[in-house]
């Protein structure tokens, strides 16, 4: 009896690394695919396509002009970590830190460092 009642706290400490594992890995998994953000009062909008392997691109427009960058990004606590490839802009040490949630399936809110949040819709 003693040594099933030790093995409780151990089992339950399992579970919770288990569940806690499982949801930063649904997180990283629902990144993948196109969100488009789109504010029409000021002629700005933004899609990131983001890949299964890590990479995809965002493309910035600004009334008429539009700008594409490739990237590669990682999914980590909440976290959306984005460095710009093959562009004279940024180099591969810049690392842009975003917060990231769901707010539905199909709706991504990303917070960049001054606190501005973007709402995406997945397409």
């Amino acid at each position: 009896m003693k040594k099933i009642c030790s093995l409780i706290p151990i089992l339950l400490a399992l579970a919770l690394l288990f569940a806690a594992s499982g949801c930063g890995q649904q997180e990283t998994n629902s990144l993948p695919g196109t969100w488009e953000y789109q504010d029409e009062e000021n002629g700005i909008g933004a899609v990131y396509v983001l890949k299964n392997d890590g990479t995809g691109t965002y493309t910035m427009t600004v009334g008429d002009s539009e700008v594409t960058y490739e990237l590669k990004y990682e999914a980590r606590d909440g976290h959306l970590l984005v460095t710009y490839v093959n562009n004279e802009i940024f180099t591969e040490e810049d690392v842009f830190d975003s917060e990231f949630r769901f707010q539905d399936a199909d709706t991504l809110i990303i917070k960049d460092t001054a606190g501005t949040e973007m709402t995406f819709i997945k397409k």
